[in-house]
């Protein structure tokens, strides 16, 4: 037995047609707003267009249903149509766009046949199926409106926040799945958008260039090996179809290696959209590099403190740009030091030169925020939670190990990186700490709060030498 089931729906767009094409074809991310469906990937390699799979589960009550979706049809701008096809029954999807005075027009029809006990079913409760397929795409059309408010924390989150433990909780990958409930759709188009992802050759910073190329935006990763960065970009053409990906090579560690990559970003003078500054690793023990800086301090503060001031005339010269500064929920644990910046008093360790480092980091991100705001340019502070890279199993083996259930996996861990580079609503802010998508504060306990003169004071030594007066010497 089989039964067949149509239903229409159209509604306008204050987007382009071109931005409507590109959001609805990619069905890696329906479920952003067809909320019955709980999972989704590109199934296929390559640029999305004819031929192109969608690997779907679809949610009914307790039932799931996996669904495979491809692309049949492939105009851009135009017109779309996809073919489902699931265990009790098919759907044609299809999509035309048509441009108007004030947007675009969406008509979306689609074609079902149930076959089955499926079909049975869907017999008796038509209105209710017609009644959910209207439901989807009027969340579509809000989707598209693209209006969100920037995003606050609530009573809740902020109590969690005061208690160690519901914090730590939600570094998990169940926090994650938890705040997830929460979000959003992003359907910024990030094409003709420039990104620069430091440490994009392996864990949250090849996953973030990895999705921003999938998302349609140029895409520069820095690494320091050249076979490595070689290796990655291929990946992620393969993976994308995105032709746009690039790589320069630096070792962040070395002040030298950071000054040279600025002034070859200068040169060739390309507007920056998006810079994320995430190189960084966790080093045990205490290592100074060639130039004589306690490594911790080089790579993961005093890099990207020079980096990104010296690429200031490259990010006033794009619309709106912003920066993303990664940082550690390690970082909670410590408070800054001034006066043990290279981590050469006292017993030395990794973890806690990593986070003293991160927290001057945010700390400068925090201050960047309010002197470029003329500039347009925002400033972004975040942690990813706790995250399974390639990093963590090698600097922390043991927790990596023994917390192996409970870490996030790396697109879970940039998610909220991704959601910087592109959510129309992030404009709205700058100087904020993010986790999950929700602003959160820096500081855990008291006993991490820094005065206002300390922060004066980390500003003016590590201003020393980003000027010069403290010389980093050439290797």
């Amino acid at each position: 037995m089989t039964y067949s089931l149509e239903m229409h729906e159209s509604f306008d767009c204050p987007r382009s047609a071109e931005d409507v094409f590109y959001y609805i074809s990619d069905f890696s991310r329906i479920d952003e707003w067809d909320h019955t469906i709980i999972e989704a990937k590109k199934s296929s390699p390559g640029q999305i267009g004819v031929g192109t799979t969608f690997d779907l589960v679809y949610k009914n009550g307790f039932k799931t249903t996996s669904i495979q979706y491809t692309v049949n049809h492939y105009e851009p701008f135009k017109k779309l149509i996809m073919v489902g096809e699931a265990e009790s029954f098919t759907a044609v999807d299809t999509v035309t766009l048509s441009q108007t005075d004030n947007g675009c027009h969406v008509d979306w029809h689609a074609a079902l046949e149930f076959h089955g006990t499926a079909a049975k079913i869907v017999k008796l409760v038509e209105g209710r199926v017609k009644k959910a397929g209207a439901k989807t795409i009027k969340d579509l059309s809000v989707a598209l409106q693209d209006n969100y408010p920037a995003p606050t924390a609530t009573s809740a989150q902020k109590l969690a926040d005061k208690l160690v433990l519901p914090a730590m909780f939600g570094f998990t990958k169940y926090g994650y799945r938890r705040g997830t409930k929460h979000w959003h759709p992003v359907t910024a188009n990030m094409r003709g958008k420039y990104v620069v992802v430091t440490g994009g050759t392996s864990g949250l910073g090849k996953q973030t260039a990895t999705e921003l190329a999938h998302r349609g935006a140029e895409v520069l990763i820095v690494g320091r090996d050249q076979n490595k960065c070689e290796e990655v970009v291929a990946q992620i053409i393969e993976q994308t179809g995105n032709q746009s990906v690039f790589f320069e090579v630096a070792d962040l560690s070395l002040i030298q290696d950071v000054r040279d990559l600025s002034t070859r970003m200068q040169r060739v003078g390309k507007a920056i959209d998006v810079l994320v500054n995430n190189a960084g690793a966790l080093f045990n023990p205490r290592q100074t590099t060639a130039e004589g800086l306690e490594i911790s301090f080089a790579l993961l503060l005093l890099s990207p403190v020079i980096l990104t001031q010296e690429l200031l005339p490259l990010l006033k010269k794009a619309k709106n740009a912003r920066v993303i500064n990664v940082s550690s929920g390690g970082m909670y644990a410590k408070r800054i030091s001034v006066n043990n910046l290279q981590s050469d008093k006292g017993e030395y360790g990794g973890s806690a030169a990593y986070a003293r480092c991160k927290r001057g980091l945010v700390i400068h991100g925090e201050e960047w925020a309010k002197e470029w705001q003329e500039h347009g340019i925002t400033v972004h502070n975040m942690h990813p939670g706790w995250a399974l890279t390639p990093g963590v199993e090698t600097a922390l083996p043991e927790f990596a190990d023994k917390m192996n259930r409970f870490l996030r996996d790396s697109k879970e861990g940039a998610d909220t990186i991704v959601w910087l580079a592109c959510a129309t609503e992030v404009a709205k802010t700058s100087g904020l700490f993010w986790f999950d998508r929700t602003p959160h504060t820096t500081h855990l306990t008291a006993k991490t709060r820094e005065t206002s003169a300390q922060r004066k004071a980390l500003l003016e030594a590590v201003g020393e030498y980003v000027d010069g007066a403290k010389r980093v010497p050439s290797v």
